[in-house]
């Protein structure tokens, strides 16, 4: 038993360092996989992550009810995500008041792309039925915080506030 402590305890040690320094590279690649992607600068630099609606038209989102077409009373969420690579992800999150603990979600993907010259974001995304999506958000200003702009739509031209979450 004494000869196999000796190997014992070396080999609980090199494990141990082993395991921390693994713990460290997670933050590290952690720390990569966050904006700004390589060889990207300035607002398409702040851009990337997750962006919550905040305000729409002038009026906030965050703490409003709506009512569906059925009289339901809701309340919504919208996320935009713009990845490196080009990838976006589009999340809408309807609460509804009688039954808050089982929001419904919906997800989609799609890409972006920026236009520095112009300040415009090129978004494309298609939904579950197969129907293609082709909008532009011109950006008013971005931060490391908060994203403002105007999205034009196939049907619409909407004022949009988010913040980074």
């Amino acid at each position: 038993m004494k000869n196999n402590l000796k190997y014992l305890v070396p080999a609980a040690a090199v494990t141990t360092l082993f395991l921390v320094g693994c713990g460290d590279d997670d933050v590290v690649d952690a720390a990569a996989a966050d904006y700004p992607c390589e060889g990207t600068t300035g607002n398409e630099a702040l851009l990337g992550g997750s962006w919550k609606l905040t305000k729409e038209d002038g009026g906030n989102i965050s703490d409003s009810l709506f009512t569906d077409q059925n009289g339901d009373q809701y309340s919504y969420s919208l996320i935009y995500a713009f990845e490196c690579g080009g990838d976006f992800d589009i999340k809408e999150i309807l609460t509804y008041t009688d039954d808050e603990q089982n929001p419904t979600i919906y997800e989609y993907e799609g890409s972006w792309d920026f236009t520095a010259a112009d300040g415009m974001i090129g978004i494309s995304w298609e939904n579950d039925f197969d129907d293609v999506y082709e909008w532009d958000f011109d950006i008013e200003s971005v931060s490391e915080t908060s994203l403002k702009g105007t999205l034009y739509t196939e049907a619409d031209t909407i004022a949009q506030e988010f913040e980074k979450i």
